[in-house]
């Protein structure tokens, strides 16, 4: 999708420095908001957003190529959702735009008639946004959607993707709506590299004869969520910490190169080409199956995963954080996946 995005904007930009204030939509007036303010140097020339984040909202430090923000909504199962904030340098036909997030959902490409058919004009906080709705057409029964509101500003577009389950992005609405009001826009003259945010998979489903592992001891367990099947935590003395978490879905969920460069972004290494894989994946035998594994280091955080295509299912083991913990635990990760046995 990210590269589908570079041939059809011409430039885009690194990533902008931020003015943000964080406070709750709905403290009262005794209640005292945290402002985080950033300082921007006076010969910046590149774009600046700030916005008023909701109450139920929390604020996501992966941060990728363009994402000028990202956030999740807070939920009892852990953070859900992700909705982002996306400067383009260019006025970006709304068409491209739907066709790249719609192509992560199985939808056929759409014309400007289609996209009549899903999009409206709304007045939001005095301004004008586009508001497309996408629906997952890749799996039956899938409820992923993908909202976008795009404003245009002195040439640019600004745009913000709420990606997630309907229910969700239903239940999230006014407050999308009370965040996009919030926003002060300025546009930049500086070029950046655009990065879309990928789509999460569907949700997990029950599945029969799921498999067996044994975990190290001093992983710690967490609450899995609707998108796990399981979920470790490691840390270290220092506080470092690294995430583990078994998911699996339906059919290939994008493919190998969408899955990795999916990845690639969350630790702040740039997508890669078909070609490239090389880099980062080799053959493996998981439980006598051919399986792929994946080896990223970026400067500060590594990631290492092994993906399994069994039964017309996508099986995934990842563990992702701290570099430098990641290089001690890599000998237990690739332990516990000699331990996966499917029954």
């Amino acid at each position: 999708m990210l590269l589908f995005l570079l041939k059809i904007l011409k430039q885009v930009f690194a990533r902008p420095i931020l003015q943000a204030s964080f406070f709750g939509f709905f403290c009262s007036c005794s209640e005292k908001a945290e402002i985080k303010s950033y300082s921007i140097p006076s010969e910046y020339d590149g774009p600046i957003v700030s916005w008023v984040l909701p109450s139920e909202w929390g604020e996501s430090p992966d941060l990728s190529g363009p994402m000028a923000g990202s956030f999740h909504v807070k939920t009892d199962l852990g953070p859900m959702g992700r909705i982002g904030v996306m400067p383009f340098r260019e006025s970006v036909s709304s068409t491209d735009v739907a066709n790249m997030f719609g192509m992560e959902l199985g939808q056929s490409k759409i014309g400007e008639s289609e996209l009549k058919e899903i999009s409206e004009i709304k007045n939001i906080g005095g301004r004008e946004f586009e508001w497309i709705r996408l629906s997952d057409k890749g799996q039956e029964g899938s409820t992923r959607t993908i909202l976008l509101a795009l404003h245009r500003n002195e040439g640019e577009t600004w745009l913000f993707p709420f990606i997630g389950d309907s229910e969700l992005i239903n239940e999230q609405s006014e407050n999308f709506e009370a965040f996009l009001a919030s926003t002060t826009l300025r546009a930049g003259e500086v070029e950046i590299r655009a990065q879309a945010p990928a789509p999460p998979p569907p949700p997990v489903a029950n599945i029969e004869n799921e498999p067996t592992w044994e975990i190290p001891s001093h992983w710690v367990k967490t609450s899995a969520s609707s998108m796990r099947l399981a979920s470790y935590e490691v840390t270290d003395n220092n506080g470092s910490k690294l995430d583990f978490s078994v998911t699996s879905f339906p059919g290939d969920v994008g493919g190998t190169l969408a899955n990795v460069n999916r990845w690639l972004g969350q630790i702040g290494i740039d997508p890669v080409e078909e070609t490239e894989l090389s880099k980062y994946i080799s053959p493996l035998i998981l439980d006598e199956k051919d399986a792929q594994l994946v080896i990223a280091e970026g400067e500060t955080e590594s990631l290492f995963a092994a993906i399994l295509l069994l039964n017309e299912r996508s099986w995934f083991f990842k563990i992702s954080g701290d570099r430098a913990l990641a290089e001690v635990e890599k000998s237990n990760f690739l332990s516990f996946l000699k331990s996966v046995c499917f029954h």
